[in-house]
């Protein structure tokens, strides 16, 4: 008979924390664990090696929805090509384009210029060599920061964020447009507060959201208070998350995030990020917002959000 693992063991074995392996099962059904009567999981060995396969495709790039359903043999082959091209000589030049620093510099190059075509153009070629997740993370997120720097230095002008979020805006919603998940996932609304301008951050976070299962409803920058709250009760929206970047200063953003609190009740989560968010803090904490320092925390915060939904 098959020996049978409580959630512990296979958290240990597989190095997938309990709250993903959770969200893993529920909302991509990648296991089916056997259950006690009291309800207690209990997963098998074949199991714990199927999750050890779909942990190592996902860090090599892939999402998650997309090889939830595969068979242990597709696992298998997927780890097999990655291990092969991995091993696969390749030439100096041939290297160095596939780095993501080099699609970074590119990007760089293209937003200096202000050439959208050419913009586009990096985009694609990035998404096809590094997959969602990696293309997120290695060069959207560092685009954005360097481009935020540079704005700040006056190396760069607004026009330059302005036109790269309206690529970017672009590129995410024809990602969105390709893998609809159901009527039924989870909810957020992202947007950036009123006078905060500045949002490729939230239109980051709308990708990433759609990585762990939750419907993104994107509102945009600048968004008062009691527009935000109106997305939320339109939506039936869960969390809210906020992109706060740029003034770290503004003596009307805590009036606003009271105001936001107020209008959408204690039950929907506020997960407020990016650059300014650390100066905000005392008046995120007095919304009782959670502040996030990165993306992956974004995403380990809606998992814990769904996770603690579906307990009660």
């Amino acid at each position: 008979m098959d020996k049978l693992h409580p959630i512990r063991v296979v958290e240990t074995r597989t190095g997938i924390p309990e709250h993903l392996l959770r969200s893993w099962e529920k909302r991509y059904a990648a296991v089916t664990p056997s259950r006690t009567p009291t309800g207690r999981r209990l997963y098998s060995d074949e199991d714990i090696e199927r999750l050890r396969l779909l942990k190592r495709v996902v860090e090599a790039g892939r999402r998650i929805s997309d090889v939830a359903k595969l068979s242990r043999a597709g696992l298998d082959a997927l780890v097999r090509e990655d291990q092969d091209s991995a091993a696969r000589p390749m030439s100096r030049a041939a290297t160095r384009k596939q780095l993501p620093g080099g699609h970074l510099a590119k990007a760089l190059e293209a937003v200096e210029a202000l050439d959208e075509s050419r913009l586009q153009e990096v985009l694609g070629e990035a998404a096809v060599a590094l997959g969602s997740t990696l293309l997120r993370r290695t060069l959207i997120v560092p685009l954005m920061r360097e481009i935020g720097e540079r704005w700040r230095e006056g190396t760069l002008r607004v026009v330059h964020e302005h036109m790269t979020s309206a690529i970017v805006r672009s590129f995410v919603a024809i990602s969105h447009c390709a893998n609809q998940l159901p009527e039924t996932a989870p909810r957020v609304v992202l947007a950036t507060p009123a006078g905060q301008l500045h949002e490729l951050g939230a239109l980051l976070a709308a990708e990433a959201a759609r990585d762990v299962g939750w419907r993104p409803f994107y509102l945009g920058p600048n968004a008062p208070a009691e527009e935000i709250a109106a997305a939320v009760r339109a939506k039936g929206a869960r969390a809210v998350g906020l992109g706060l970047v740029y003034p770290p200063n503004d003596p009307l953003l805590p009036e606003q995030l009271r105001s936001l609190r107020r209008y959408i009740g204690p039950d929907c989560a506020i997960l407020a990020g990016g650059m300014a968010a650390e100066a905000y803090r005392a008046a995120l904490r007095e919304a009782g917002a959670i502040v996030v320092a990165d993306l992956d925390q974004f995403q380990r915060e809606l998992e814990k959000l769904d996770l603690a939904k579906n307990e009660r």
